[in-house]
């Protein structure tokens, strides 16, 4: 589990980040937790939250099935969807687009010019309503659970994990703290995350 809170003054106020990446280890294909905030003024975030696939959706409809299916999970990013403040969220990264689940909440949620209150109250209601309801969905369905698998199928998994976390690590870290906090201090956040995440430097 990695928890992290990151806070950067930029010319126009600041930017603040939280996430919580909780990933499951090779006993078990369920999916992992991610959740993270990216809050760049008073009246607007960024939201992504999902429970990230580790086989291929489209090879695999029974994971899709027993995760997302059964679960009604998407019923948590239909609460978001439908709110007038939300949009989607469209990452400028392919690679993060195909590596989510169908039914990520990926969304920006902007209250506009005096909405830091508005903004408040869908955080401390909806938004708070969906992480509760994603997180208990993942600890119900996922976090204890054990999968039977031939040994070639839990490698090709044990490997597709290991690249999805370095190729994150790529396009979301090291593209963009070394803007935020410099090459010194970036260089040791990533290398603390590489770590946590027991992936190696390229």
């Amino acid at each position: 589990m990695l928890q992290s809170s990151l806070h950067c003054k930029v010319p126009n106020g600041a930017i603040d980040i939280t996430s919580l990446f909780i990933n499951l280890n090779a006993s078990t294909d369920a999916p992992h937790f991610i959740m993270e905030f990216i809050q760049g003024s008073p009246t607007s975030m960024v939201v992504l939250l999902d429970l990230l696939p580790r086989k291929d959706l489209a090879l695999h409809p029974e994971y899709i099935e027993k995760y997302y299916e059964d679960t009604e999970v998407d019923k948590q990013r239909k609460i978001i969807e439908q709110l007038p403040q939300a949009r989607p969220y469209l990452s400028p990264s392919l690679f993060v687009r195909s590596a989510f689940s169908p039914t990520a909440v990926f969304f920006t949620i902007d209250c506009g010019k005096g909405g830091e209150g508005t903004l408040e109250e869908i955080v401390h209601g909806h938004l708070a309503s969906v992480v509760k309801g994603i997180l208990q969905i993942w600890l119900d369905t996922c976090a204890s659970d054990a999968s039977e698998m031939e040994e070639g199928e839990r490698e090709i998994m044990v490997k597709r994990d290991r690249t999805v976390r370095s190729k994150s690590i790529e396009v979301d870290l090291t593209a963009n703290l070394p803007r935020m906090f410099g090459p010194d201090v970036s260089g040791r956040i990533i290398a603390e995350i590489r770590k946590a995440f027991g992936v190696q430097e390229a």
